[in-house]
């Protein structure tokens, strides 16, 4: 289904409204491309304990690294996009976390190899 034409006129556009929907568009590509992000490192990190990948297996990790790649690309162009404007989405929520984890590293996620990351 193709998506309905929404553009505005430039003399009406409400500066408010503006703010707000360059927010809500930052806060769905923060959320949304991390997600695809994080999806896509599982995925990798599982493969990666195998012994061996094995043919079919080279297809999925180069497509994953891919995703991954592009999520992060994308969900950081958009953010850079909103920066400069002023708009960008702040989750307080995982800005509380991150501070949390500085003050008490053992908090972190366990990666494979020992080693600890915080969630993106």
């Amino acid at each position: 289904m193709a998506a309905k034409s929404r553009t505005a006129d430039p003399e009406s556009i409400d500066p408010e409204k503006l703010r707000e929907t360059i927010e809500w568009m930052d806060r769905l590509s923060q959320g949304g491309f991390s997600e695809i992000a994080s999806i896509a490192r599982l995925v990798l990190f599982r493969m990666e304990e195998r012994a061996s990948y094995g043919r079919p297996d080279d297809d999925i990790y180069y497509a994953l690294k891919a995703i991954w790649g592009k999520a992060d690309e994308i969900r950081d162009c958009i953010n850079s996009e909103a920066e400069m404007v002023g708009c960008a989405h702040r989750d307080e929520r995982l800005l509380r976390l991150l501070a949390a984890q500085q003050q008490d590293p053992e908090a972190g996620a366990a990666r494979p190899g020992g080693r600890r990351e915080v969630a993106a």
